[in-house]
């Protein structure tokens, strides 16, 4: 049986006794917070009927909500604990639950989980019929529901790289750049090849259902724009064309960044001028030097600006007397 919040807040309830379920009621109705049961409703309402009209009222995940507050006030604590636990492959949609930086912002660098994973490259790598099948058998003794094609797809096993075997889900919440990078890296693949091995079908799984999810279309946006960015920028004299590729101005150009005359960016630009403390290698490491050696230019071209012209150029008159005196000469 697929398993449902309404089913199991019911079956929690089940095991109350009758004063239980009376002090249930009242409380439910006691509630001062919008939206309310009205008191009539609840009449001669045994607990499925009380479930439905809990449901109706609040939504289903709003009953879950509602009955737990209840379950906490009564000092029903493990009857809640089970709901929670009960309720969690329910509430489960196979939807990752995306890092975000102290500012709130998507994060793009890989977990300390996902530092720290190491694959195991000597599994086989599996048909997609037996990566299907096991999703499939993770999400039945969970009690999630098998007619969920992406909840299915997040139990899928990765088949490639250095996250082999752990699930699509799990990848997108513990590396979303490396998610970026396998998608990018894959549609580009996919315009010269049609080869359908267990590996491309695991890829294109992957691709699939990261590529539900709007922040990983953005990033997927800004590799591909990054890219082109740092082709161009290996050009002679295009090194400003690259991308910052971090912070707030991640998707602006070296050159765009440096140039602006935006307040806000100039700040950066200093704050990035004046520190010391960075990764080697980094984004921000070539941003600093960047920003470093075209101000070494910009000196060296205000200085050369500011140097008199060593031959000094003869005036108007020395020039009218050079004529006269030449003019003069017996030829």
């Amino acid at each position: 049986m697929v398993c449902t919040i309404k089913l199991v807040i019911s079956e929690i309830l089940e095991d109350f006794s009758s004063a239980d379920m009376d002090k249930f009621r009242f409380c439910l109705q006691d509630r001062r917070e919008e939206p309310r049961i009205r008191r009539g409703s609840l009449e001669g309402k045994d607990l499925y009927a009380l479930t439905n009209v809990m449901v109706s009222t609040f939504t289903e995940r709003g009953a879950l909500k509602v009955t737990l507050e209840i379950l906490r006030q009564m000092n029903c604590n493990e009857q809640a604990d089970t709901l929670e636990s009960k309720t969690k492959a329910c509430m489960d949609k196979g939807d990752p639950t995306f890092p975000k930086t102290s500012d709130g912002k998507l994060e793009t660098k890989a977990s300390q989980e996902a530092v720290i994973y190491v694959a195991s490259q000597q599994q086989a790598v599996k048909e997609p019929k037996e990566v299907e099948a096991e999703a499939k058998a993770q999400i039945s003794s969970e009690g999630g529901d098998l007619n969920n094609k992406r909840l299915v797809l997040s139990r899928y096993k990765i088949q490639f790289g250095k996250y082999k075997g752990q699930t699509f889900k799990w990848l997108l919440e513990n590396d979303v750049g490396y998610t970026a990078y396998i998608v990018v890296g894959h549609q580009e693949d996919r315009k010269h090849t049609a080869r359908q091995d267990s590996m491309m079908a695991n890829k294109d799984s992957f691709t699939c259902y990261a590529n539900a999810y709007r922040e990983i279309q953005k990033e997927v946006r800004f590799h591909r724009a990054d890219k082109k960015a740092k082709e161009m920028s290996l050009q002679s004299g295009q090194r400003g064309k690259a991308l910052v590729g971090f912070g707030m101005y991640g998707q602006e150009t070296l050159q765009s960044l440096y140039r602006s005359e935006d307040k806000d960016k100039i700040s950066y630009v200093n704050f990035l001028r004046n520190k010391s403390d960075y990764e080697p290698g980094s984004r921000m490491e070539t941003a600093i030097k960047y920003i470093l050696r075209c101000d070494q230019q910009r000196a060296r071209r205000t200085r050369a600006r500011r140097q008199p012209n060593s031959v000094s150029r003869p005036t108007q008159r020395n020039q009218r007397t050079s004529w006269r005196r030449t003019s003069n000469m017996p030829r």
